[in-house]
């Protein structure tokens, strides 16, 4: 500004109305300038690309980023706010009790899997004795009365051809065109025939179909090395103690140790035979040369034999002697002691608890009386005043139920909670 102030004429009047003109003109400027700022914004006049790094950036008319999405999701989401309900949520509904009789529960019927209120009240599906030639029970699915094929002992039913009339007409345990599910069709084999046993086409490995059955030929003293080869009595004499003659490798007549006893020395003889008792036998529990430890007896649990308890377990006896290895602190049948049961009472569930007997309610129902004589007698899922557990009561009053074990709520209609 001075240099271009000293370039002006020198005349004085002149000098002195250009002088004026000048400084009317810079006023000017920064008043415009001052005007297209703010109180946090700065501008820099004149900066470019190679200015000071730590200079003012230049100015913009471009808005700030709206702050708004990223305080959003910076907020924590607030769960709406409840309040009570009266009206039963789908699929539950107030229906009368089965035949008429005990107490009704507002909400107390699902109507998606109740027999007796399937789809609405009093919407009874049939009777599984109504097919009991059809081996098939009918259950309430989604609200519709279905049915269902039932199995009983070793059958397994299953409507493979799709007619109702007929029900479940096929036995998957021994159909040869349906084995252990619909359309598995088993193969024909040496001998002609198609054979489902149990589920599954044939016999199993290491067996072979005589008679009706499937039997071992190696070690089977009335299909010994062929089917029908029934071992017949040997004129050899009686077998040495613990010993028997029985059907092995196929053939009949072969001295082999009973069940339980074992030849560990080597030497069978009319004297000894198979001399030791694997099953209790300390040096050879369980087989030839297992030894147990001083402190162990050689035990039979369940179908196994071993060398003394499991860790945290007992020895005990039965009235016959007979040893066996319990948990005392939670088998309710030995519960603090060797033979101690905990006494069942009406539908409590006897459990041991730490070496004590202790009765338990099955899930969903509560002793609210504190009556064992009438034992668990609450169902907790629906009774409004013992709602998930005994006495925590809804407001029945107002007409609260009690769903799934929990007093209803909805959410209120003011909608979430803002704060």
């Amino acid at each position: 500004m001075k240099a271009m102030m000293d370039r002006l004429p020198t005349t004085g009047s002149t000098r002195s109305t250009l002088r004026r003109a000048w400084l009317g003109a810079f006023g000017t400027m920064l008043a415009v300038t001052f005007a297209c700022s703010n109180g946090e914004e700065r501008i820099a006049i004149g900066s470019g690309e190679n200015g000071d790094a730590s200079a003012p950036t230049q100015a913009t008319f471009t808005p700030p980023p709206d702050a708004g999405e990223a305080a959003d999701a910076q907020t924590p989401l607030l769960k709406p706010e409840m309040c009570m309900a009266t009206e039963c949520p789908a699929p539950y509904a107030t229906c009368a009790a089965a035949g008429g009789f005990g107490t009704v529960y507002a909400c107390q019927t699902n109507l998606l899997s109740d027999k007796d209120n399937c789809g609405a009240c009093g919407n009874k599906c049939p009777a599984s004795s109504t097919f009991p030639e059809m081996n098939m029970e009918t259950r309430c699915v989604d609200g519709a009365c279905a049915r269902q094929c039932v199995s009983s002992g070793t059958s397994q039913f299953q409507d493979c051809n799709g007619l109702v009339d007929d029900g479940c007409e096929t036995n998957l345990a021994n159909n040869p065109d349906n084995c252990g599910g619909c359309g598995i069709v088993c193969p024909v084999e040496s001998d002609g025939g198609r054979r489902c046993i149990s589920g599954k086409c044939g016999c199993p490995d290491g067996k072979t179909w005589c008679n009706g059955q499937c039997v071992d030929l190696s070690v089977d003293d009335t299909n010994c090395g062929a089917c029908g080869n029934q071992c017949q009595g040997t004129d050899a004499g009686p077998p040495p103690p613990n010993m028997e003659y029985r059907c092995q490798m196929g053939k009949c007549a072969q001295l082999t140790c009973s069940k339980g006893w074992a030849d560990c020395n080597g030497i069978i003889n009319d004297h000894d035979g198979c001399e030791v008792a694997i099953q209790t036998d300390r040096n050879n529990c369980g087989t030839c040369g297992n030894v147990c430890p001083p402190d162990q007896e050689c035990l039979k649990r369940g179908d196994a034999v071993g060398c003394g308890c499991e860790p945290l377990e007992t020895l005990c006896r039965n009235g016959a002697g007979e040893a066996t290895c319990v948990d005392l602190l939670n088998d309710p049948r030995n519960c603090g002691a060797c033979g101690y049961s905990c006494p069942s009472k009406g539908s409590y569930a006897a459990s041991c608890k730490k070496g004590f007997c202790e009765f338990e309610c099955p899930p969903g129902w509560g002793d609210c009386d504190g009556d064992a004589s009438n034992g668990c007698e609450t169902n907790l899922l629906i009774d409004g005043l013992h709602c998930g557990s005994c006495n925590n009561q809804c407001n029945t009053a107002a007409g609260q139920p009690c769903v799934a074990g929990a007093c209803l709520m909805r959410e209120c209609d003011a909608g979430p909670v803002t704060k």
